[in-house]
């Protein structure tokens, strides 16, 4: 190995990375070799000051003992812990030891991936998108999922990171997004649900960026009843935002452009935003609006702002569909902005959709939609419009919608 000491990369996540302090550690191998058993041992003793780090680790379930041999050389990733990833110095992971996932990825664009959790336990089904910017040495990762929660007990990746370190994936060459974690995070909400934080944790210490038009709404002391994690009994994650302006241009940690910007579109949730790639004509919505299952407003939602933010982005996206501009996934012709989504929607062409949604959602307010049912949800009479398979539905409290027609009674009198 030219003389060169072999190392272990170890990538600390939540509880372990609050405890040490640490994203990530390079750790010497002994010429003897090292068993996993015994890294426990040798982290902690590292790590003298790292209160509970022992109690961390020894509350997780250990994967199978092996021994790492300083002779082997080159890289692959191997789990030991949930909280904490060890990269050892071998070849390929054994197929005897590859392991279902929670997550399935997909390419969008030269750029952009989409990931779905394809079969979480909350019925979600959420998109999460990834955008790797190598000249940056970053990857954007917009909303984290339902934490790997999978009905398939089968599943032994449920942390998002691993998956995006370690599973390969056909449309990006037979590679991980961001094998070993070589490129540095960053992370955008598109707003606080349950659906697109329960995995944010995973990247404790890189910058998790979020709306700052509301603030008060993302108070820590509010995101267990907002996050909706109250209404489900689970543990609300636990992170600290950077609350960013309208208009603002997302960067690396070391101030490069990752080419999106991010838009206040409230309305769903008052710390909703919208996401826009320039070079690639890519809009990223959130839960403002998609197809095919109903568009869900809780309580603190508001379908008069709702309106207001739709008009905001079909404006914007008439203006950029009128500038002549080379399309970036490959066609080498113009292109129309299209529209990705939290659930369901990726790829539609979004002046289309946004139109075709904020006409159904008038055809609600107006009473041109029939209520489909009603029930109780959180303390409110919540109805529901439309049916399953319907391109667009609608489940919200009733106050929303009454107060929207009471909203445009009053501007048309």
């Amino acid at each position: 190995m030219s003389g060169q000491t072999p190392t272990i990369k170890v990538l600390y996540f939540a509880a372990a990375s609050t405890a040490t302090g640490l994203t990530t550690e390079e750790v010497p191998i002994p010429e003897e070799g090292l068993k996993l058993s015994e890294l426990t041992n040798t982290l902690v003793s590292r790590h003298p000051d790292a209160q509970g780090l022992k109690e961390i680790i020894d509350t997780i379930p250990q994967k199978p003992v092996l021994w790492i041999a300083a002779a082997s050389f080159a890289m692959l990733s191997y789990w030991m812990y949930s909280d904490i990833q060890i990269s050892l110095p071998y070849n390929k992971i054994p197929t005897a030891m590859s392991q279902k996932s929670a997550f399935q990825a997909s390419r969008l664009t030269p750029s952009t991936f989409l990931i779905k959790e394809y079969d979480d336990i909350y019925s979600e089904h959420p998109h999460i998108y990834a955008k790797v910017v190598p000249s940056a040495n970053a990857i954007l990762i917009i909303d984290t999922g339902c934490g790997g929660a999978s009905n398939d007990t089968g599943i032994g990746i449920k942390s998002l990171r691993e998956f995006i370190e370690t599973v390969d994936v056909e449309d990006n060459a037979g590679q991980p997004l961001n094998e070993g974690g070589k490129l540095d995070y960053v992370v955008a909400l598109t707003h606080c649900h349950y659906d697109h934080i329960l995995g944010v944790e995973d990247f404790a210490g890189s910058p998790i960026l979020a709306s700052a038009h509301s603030s008060s709404f993302l108070d820590r002391e509010a995101m267990p009843e907002h996050s909706l994690c109250n209404a489900l009994n689970i543990k609300t994650p636990k992170y600290t935002p950077t609350l960013v302006p309208h208009g603002y241009d997302i960067v690396s940690a070391g101030k490069a452009s990752l080419g999106m910007q991010i838009l206040h579109t409230p309305g769903h949730t008052p710390d909703e935003i919208a996401l826009y790639d320039e070079a690639e004509m890519m809009l990223y919505v959130g839960d403002s609006l998609y197809e095919w299952e109903p568009i869900i407003f809780p309580k603190e939602g508001s379908i008069i702002t709702w309106f207001a933010s739709m008009d905001y982005l079909i404006d914007f996206v008439r203006q950029k569909n009128a500038v002549v501009q080379t399309s970036q996934r490959g066609d080498g012709k113009p292109s129309d902005v299209l529209i990705n989504s939290g659930h369901c929607t990726a790829l539609q062409p979004a002046l289309e959709v946004l139109l075709a949604a904020k006409t159904y959602m008038e055809d609600v307010v107006a009473g041109r939609k029939e209520v489909l049912s009603r029930r109780q949800n959180r303390g409110e009479e919540t109805v529901t419009y439309g049916e399953v398979g319907d391109r667009f539905s609608l489940r919200c409290p009733e106050r929303l919608v009454l107060d929207a027609r009471d909203n445009f009674k009053t501007r048309l009198e």
